[in-house]
């Protein structure tokens, strides 16, 4: 019998673990989905309803909810925030290819568009920052925040691109986040004004930092950007 009850209990694990990552997450305006051009159904949320937008781009490994914390403040700032699991993650379609995923970030540009913002920010941690700075190299956006992403990853390469952003641009790293210390200080090096950044006492990587004790100050940094160059 207890071998049954042993087995009944995974049974129980794995089909939780086949669920959505998550149900409609509270304080956001809805789920949404849109296609890339290549043709992959990326679905995310929507949170807040400004004229300002901001989309949130996640790191290699977790999912899109990395960012529903921040999210919820950018919608109570009075901005609309867009959350999305890139192609092969969470309850999007496709494999994930990295070298493609910045396919991922103008697609949720393309959409957001489509609500006529004021201005439109793309803030996006490790992976999500180096498809955030392609991204941006390809098509107008009005500020970027990147926390700790690599020159590039996997086939994802934003070095050609650093001359082209002319956009306000915050850079945040961890002091001890090797290689990602580095990779910031090129980035800022390379790319035009406007520009700054923010170096964190903290070997945490991306997204990880808003897990230690200099999460209220990160988040006033990045909000605090958002408010000084948005439009109202």
């Amino acid at each position: 019998m207890a071998s049954v009850r042993a087995v009944g209990a995974v049974l129980i694990l794995a089909a939780a673990l086949a669920l959505p990552v998550s149900a409609h997450p509270a304080g956001s305006g809805g789920a949404v989905s849109f296609r890339t051009t290549d043709g992959i159904t990326l679905r995310g949320w929507l949170w807040g309803n400004g004229g300002n937008v901001v989309i949130f781009s996640h790191m290699f490994g977790p999912n899109q909810t990395i960012w529903y914390d921040m999210a919820r403040k950018a919608a109570a700032a009075g901005f609309t925030a867009l959350t999305y699991d890139f192609r092969g993650v969470g309850s999007s379609s496709g494999r994930l290819v990295i070298a493609r995923v910045d396919r991922d970030v103008l697609a949720a540009i393309t959409l957001m568009r489509s609500r006529r913002p004021n201005t439109l920010f793309l803030i996006g941690a490790s992976m999500g920052g180096t498809a955030s700075l392609v991204a941006a190299g390809r098509t107008h956006v009005d500020g970027i925040i990147i926390m700790a992403s690599g020159t590039r990853f996997q086939g994802l390469d934003a070095r050609p691109y650093f001359s082209s952003l002319q956009m306000p641009k915050l850079f945040i790293v961890g002091r001890r986040d090797y290689p990602f210390y580095e990779s910031a200080k090129v980035m800022y090096r390379s790319t035009p004004l406007p520009k700054e950044l923010e170096i964190i006492p903290t070997g945490a990587h991306g997204t990880n930092m808003l897990r230690t004790g200099y999460r209220d100050e990160i988040e006033r940094m990045m909000l605090g950007f958002l408010e000084k160059y948005s439009q109202r």
